[in-house]
């Protein structure tokens, strides 16, 4: 068998590990090829050996069996394949849920500020601008003491996780949710690079 097509199947074994290689065997009603193959990977997983390392040496030990069990190692290739799909595809669900969940929280939350805006009780209706204020003018004079501080020698200058909690309220109210607020592509999700 040529190296290339062991180290192929070596890099998934290695990747899944001996229980998802076994759950195949079983699959095919106890494949002897698949337990050979679960049994290597467990032996060099046990070696303190680099990822890459441990691919070559389950890739190594995989060439050398018996050119009859070629086929077996094929359709065990190709199950480590259906499985690795299957990964990602739940992988691809639970982040599109999480960016699904993410979109609904910050459309209540502006919805949230839309209908104070629109309050017909002055308090309701000034309250969140003011707040936004405070919150903008107190994150402002906290940069600017720290950093005078830090001009004369005094303190290291404004945390930067401190000042970011104090503007937190008036970055809300301008819809800032997350930080990506400045990353070089748009809100959009079509804008967005996709996740590997």
């Amino acid at each position: 068998m040529s190296i290339a097509i062991a180290t192929g199947i070596a890099s998934l074994a290695v990747e899944y590990g001996p229980s998802v290689i076994r759950s195949i065997s079983s699959l095919f009603g106890g494949n002897k090829t698949a337990d050979k193959v679960a049994d290597i990977v467990e032996s060099v997983g046990q070696l303190t050996l680099k990822p890459q390392d441990k691919v070559a040496a389950v890739a190594q030990q995989i060439a050398a069996l018996p050119p009859a069990e070629f086929v077996e190692l094929e359709r065990i290739k190709l199950e480590l394949e259906k499985e690795q799909t299957r990964r990602q595809e739940l992988e691809n669900q639970r982040y599109s849920a999480q960016l699904t969940d993410q979109q609904a929280s910050h459309a209540e939350t502006q919805a949230t500020i839309r209908a104070g805006d629109g309050a017909t009780d002055e308090y309701v209706r000034r309250t969140r601008p003011l707040m936004a204020r405070q919150s903008f003018y107190a994150g402002t004079a906290y940069v600017l003491l720290m950093a005078m501080l830090e001009a004369f020698g005094k303190g290291s200058g404004p945390d930067w996780y401190i000042a970011m909690t104090v503007y937190t309220p008036a970055l809300g109210y301008l819809g800032l949710r997350t930080i990506d607020g400045f990353a070089p592509f748009g809100k959009s999700s079509k804008d967005k690079p996709t996740k590997p």
